[in-house]
């Protein structure tokens, strides 16, 4: 049995991990108010998350997503 090596330092944020910090927010901090105001974090993902749907991009350079975002994931993303 091999071991699986992960890099330390990815260059690629995936849509699946994205969707999966997303949803780990979302499940913890529901919108919430009349106007279903979502929590910071996940207000910063949204728009990256929306951006990547409707590109269809299953992934982006770590260097372009903008480092609010990027600390917003880091928070809510679970490595396998």
């Amino acid at each position: 049995m091999s071991a699986v090596l992960v890099d330390p330092h990815p260059q690629q944020l995936t849509f699946v991990e994205l969707d999966q910090a997303l949803s780990r927010c979302m499940a913890a901090h529901p919108p919430e108010g009349t106007d279903l105001k979502m929590h910071p974090d996940a207000n910063r993902m949204a728009d990256l998350w929306a951006a990547m749907t409707i590109e269809r991009s299953t992934s982006v350079p770590i260097a372009d997503v903008d480092p609010r975002v990027l600390e917003a994931f880091q928070r809510w993303f679970l490595p396998a």
